[in-house]
């Protein structure tokens, strides 16, 4: 165990060289890497492996059928090992036009920097790299082993991800996993923790009624392919938010009464306040308090991400669309299998007479997953918390993204648990996503805390 005064050392460290540490993270977002697109994935890994054995870590590309996974180890003091999962590449940054500044120029305005993958997740990936850092410049060693797992296409499923697990299993053991989440929570000075992830099924409709739009007159006797979508999906949800497909709630298990005192524990967030940043005039069903804390964590979703047919440009064309389309999305809570629900869908669509609605192949396909909700990882966190913070950290049973990590929990079998840096406003995702620096640079010592506390 390292004592107090060395960590503080740590701490310093971080304070004396920040600025060298955000110029590191300004590099890296300034790199683009959208796996949807192809775009910038060798520059970001040859930028990455670099970062890696320039602080000591052993890095290796690994060469998948889809983006590479890099890989680093670093022997520490004692062979108790900790895994960091993160993921190397970014969301597209469009509408472009939305951003105050160019999504990878990492502009740095009102202490914050501003770029695509600033809080997802490059600002996670350094404050891990930059905590080893930290402690091997100090200490000249690490008091664990560090291992590091690097997703080269989580933003598009992690398709690859399952296959290299399961051939690289004892090249990942560890007693204990950090997840790279972080970005939802509501208080930056206050900790998140997150016990595994909703499981996400993803995929794209379209229907066609014709070979050629029509002029409006025929809408009487014409069938609209925009009409016909809307129906479809409208069939699938009722306005009170229940999905109407059939078996769609079978054997979820109910939330135990250990996961509810750990919901009611959860901080309500200011509601006002988030309205305001938004611009919002509500929360769905009109929830606040409690109430909508819990349905956010446990409760499934069917989700209509987008929709495109006929024209909706400036002035008038009246038309009957031949075309229309759109994209859905579900959030899965334990025990439901993503490709079980794709089969269900189908069987609705066709049962409710939309036969003629066509489906992709699912473009996301992952898996809940819920680890232990006491194990050492989850204590060690927690008592980081309370030593740098002094804050208890809040602990949500089921996280609401759908990030992977049931490979880890589900395979491998390792103790999980998610934290890191963000908050509900950083714009993941969206344009002007953004770090707050004295936040990035808070998590570097809050990792480091961890790394000396495991």
């Amino acid at each position: 165990m390292v004592d107090k005064a060395l960590l503080d050392q740590v701490y310093r460290y971080v304070d004396e060289n920040g600025e060298s540490f955000v110029d590191t993270l300004r590099s890296f977002c300034r790199q683009p890497s959208i796996s949807s697109e192809g775009v910038g994935i060798r520059e970001m890994v040859g930028l990455l492996k670099n970062e890696m054995e320039r602080i000591g870590v052993a890095a290796t590309v690994h060469e998948t059928s889809g983006n590479p996974i890099v890989t680093g180890v670093i022997r520490g003091r004692t062979d108790r090992t900790l895994l960091f999962y993160n993921h190397y590449d970014v969301q597209p940054p469009y509408p472009i036009e939305k951003w105050d500044s160019p999504p990878f120029a990492a502009e740095v305005r009102d202490g914050r920097v501003w770029a695509r993958g600033a809080s997802d997740n490059k600002g996670n990936i350094l404050s891990r790299l930059k905590a080893v850092e930290s402690f091997l410049k100090v200490t000249g060693e690490l008091p664990i082993t560090v291992k590091f797992l690097f997703d080269g296409e989580e933003e598009i499923g992690s398709p690859s991800l399952l296959p290299f697990v399961q051939s690289h299993a004892e090249l990942l053991q560890a007693d204990g996993c950090i997840w790279e989440e972080g970005a939802w929570k509501d208080r930056p000075d206050q900790p998140l923790i997150v016990l595994g992830n909703k499981g996400l099924l993803s995929f794209a409709l379209k229907v066609r009624t014709a070979n050629v739009d029509f002029h409006s007159s025929y809408a009487q006797i014409y069938e609209n392919a925009c009409w016909r979508l809307l129906w479809a999906i409208t069939s699938m949800k009722g306005p009170d938010e229940k999905v109407l497909i059939d078996g769609f709630y079978d054997n979820i298990p109910p939330v135990t009464e250990q996961e509810e005192e750990l919901i009611a524990k959860v901080p309500v967030f200011d509601e006002q306040e988030r309205l305001r940043h938004f611009q919002m005039k509500r929360f769905v069903l009109g929830l606040s308090g409690k109430g909508l804390i819990r349905r956010h964590l446990t409760e499934p979703s069917c989700n209509v991400n987008g929709l495109s047919g006929g024209y909706a440009g400036e002035g008038v064309k009246t038309s009957v669309p031949c075309e229309a389309s759109g994209k859905m999305d579900f959030r899965l809570v334990p025990n439901q299998k993503p490709m079980d629900i794709y089969r269900k869908v189908r069987r609705h669509l066709d049962k409710n007479g939309f036969s003629d609605v066509e489906m992709s192949p699912p473009a996301f396909a992952s898996e809940p997953s819920q680890p232990p909700l006491d194990s050492d990882i989850v204590k060690t966190i927690q008592k980081a918390s309370r030593q740098f913070y002094r804050e208890e950290a809040v602990l949500k049973t089921r996280g609401t993204g759908g990030t992977p990590s049931w490979v880890v929990t589900n395979y491998l079998h390792i103790p999980m648990a998610g934290t890191g840096l963000g908050t509900a406003i950083a714009r993941a995702h969206g344009h002007n996503e953004h770090v707050v620096i004295g936040e990035y640079l808070d998590c570097i010592k809050f990792m480091a805390t961890i790394l000396n506390d495991f």
